[in-house]
């Protein structure tokens, strides 16, 4: 309550507190029906012993309601107002009543030691000494009045009175007395109970301590273990938080090729992710941290710090690094194996010798053009070429020759077409055009098939100047013209096996009309 006192249990922690609290309001409870029913006693005695001293009446009436008050303020929790109400209402009646009755012989004087208790364990020491200092006061000055013979006349009081007084004021003190000494040891029992309590969780604590520091101790090791697996792994490993470099291992750094750790360090990730890669890696590290389920890896590319683009395959988790969220990234250079994979994905689909498109790719881009045909509602044109003078060239001057007259044809053949178009070799002397998207109406289609067929058979009929050798030393011109059958497909359904044997025919009927012509299925 007072806060005055710092050697007051009651202002100290707040276990003592709650204690006080506990015992207080019982007692000061006890207090204000112990001054309400004595000053109704004392009253009933007097109006029955001392009818006509109805001022003594009133004193006890008065006592009455410093007690109604008291209790009043403590119904409605305001336990402070109603201790001060009581103890100084209670020491100024009670003062007032000591005047009138004898001064310093009076029988409630008897009250004082049991109020200064009272306010000394309800409020603090303090509050118990001023009120002791204020009592001795009052006594010295009701001394000082009598001898001064100021001091009023006082009520006279018969024995039976004068004992009744004496009895109802033991009475009171007794109880009291009794109730703080209960109060007292309840409340040194309690906090013997929050002592056991205290030591109880001391030794938990130390205890838990103890472990702390164990699990301390083998998770330093664990992370030293870590760091130095992290350190000497063949793969890359980076940790980053919210973007910025906070670690990177040795082969990270040479990855990145960069000088060494320091160059990395602060640096931000998007600058060492290709621009066509950001936005995708940008998503998967949000996904990251709200532990959302992600693709274990996935492919991407980097960029080192000179610029140079790397194929990498990513991994990514998150972690606590230095006690704050951030990501693990693994990072491995597959630039070998899509160098492997595209060497691989190369001979299944391209000539090794031209670098066009081979049988197996052609007849997939035929089908998806016959179906996008079929859907489009417009026609494509598929031609076959064959060379009429390949064989002569191969044995006037070598395979050498040869080859390099079939590269050349590659050449011209796919700059005679459009980026949509395919021109893919068969084998041998054998190669196929197929154009794309021509128009809707049939007529139409054949004339633009017929355009493009003509070129590409002008352009091959051209001289060819071929170089042989490893140093080109041996130049010579040789002439080579092609015969090209035409078919047109989209207005039925075929199929590519079928469309290339029909191109074939019609070329084999340019070849047997004398060769270097066009012809059209069906002309």
């Amino acid at each position: 309550m007072t806060q005055g006192d710092e050697t007051d249990p009651r202002s100290g922690s707040a276990t003592n507190r709650a204690l006080y609290s506990d015992t207080s309001v019982p007692i000061l409870r006890y207090c204000i029906t112990a001054v309400m029913l004595g000053s109704i006693a004392l009253a009933l005695a007097l109006l029955t012993l001392a009818p006509d001293q109805l001022e003594r009446v009133g004193s006890a009436l008065a006592v009455f309601l410093v007690g109604f008050a008291a209790r009043f303020f403590l119904r409605r929790g305001l336990v402070q107002v109603a201790i001060y109400v009581l103890m100084a209402g209670l020491w100024a009646s009670v003062t007032g009543i000591v005047v009138f009755t004898g001064g310093v012989r009076a029988p409630l004087v008897i009250l004082y030691p049991s109020m200064i208790m009272v306010v000394g364990w309800l409020v603090s020491s303090r509050a118990a000494v001023w009120m002791g200092g204020a009592t001795v006061l009052v006594t010295l000055g009701l001394l000082w009045l009598e001898s001064s013979g100021w001091l009023p006349s006082a009520f006279p009081s018969s024995p039976l009175m004068y004992g009744g007084d004496q009895v109802i004021v033991y009475s009171l003190t007794a109880v009291l007395t009794y109730l703080l000494v209960r109060a007292y040891l309840a409340r040194l029992k309690e906090l013997r109970r929050v002592s056991d309590t205290l030591t109880l969780r001391t030794v938990d604590l130390e205890a838990s301590q103890a472990e702390l520091k164990q699990a301390e101790v083998a998770l330093q090791g664990s992370e030293a273990r870590y760091r130095t697996l992290i350190e000497w792994s063949p793969e890359s490993i980076l940790v980053h938080r919210q973007g910025t470099v906070l670690y990177v291992n040795p082969a990270a750094v040479k990855m990145f090729g960069a000088p060494d750790a320091r160059a990395l360090l602060g640096k931000q990730t998007q600058d060492l992710i290709h621009p066509d890669h950001r936005q995708s890696q940008f998503a998967r590290m949000k996904s990251i941290m709200a532990k959302e389920a992600i693709a274990l890896s996935v492919e991407s590319r980097f960029l080192q710090l000179d610029g140079t683009p790397i194929d990498v395959e990513v991994q990514g988790t998150a972690i606590e690094y230095d006690g704050t969220p951030a990501i693990h990234v693994s990072i491995r250079n597959i630039a070998e194996r899509k160098q492997m994979q595209d060497h691989v994905r190369q001979l299944a689909f391209y000539d090794p010798l031209t670098q066009l498109p081979n049988r197996r790719l052609l007849y997939d881009r035929l089908s998806q053009a016959l179906a996008i045909s079929k859907r489009r509602v417009k026609f494509g044109a598929l031609m076959f070429l064959d060379l009429d003078k390949l064989k002569p060239i191969n044995d006037a001057h070598g395979h050498e020759a040869g080859d390099a007259l079939l590269i050349e044809v590659a050449q011209r053949l796919s700059h005679g077409v459009r980026v949509s178009d395919t021109v893919a070799r068969l084998g041998g002397d054998e190669f196929v055009v197929m154009l794309t998207d021509l128009n809707s109406d049939l007529t139409e289609s054949v004339s633009q098939a017929a355009v493009v067929a003509e070129k590409l058979r002008s352009v091959l009929a051209e001289p060819y100047r071929l170089k042989v050798g490893e140093t080109h030393s041996a130049q010579f011109v040789v002439d080579c013209a092609t015969s090209i059958g035409v078919v047109l497909f989209g207005d039925t359904d075929t199929n590519p096996e079928t469309l290339l044997k029909r191109a074939d025919m019609a070329m084999y009927q340019a070849k047997k009309a004398g060769g270097n012509l066009v012809v059209f299925e069906d002309a």
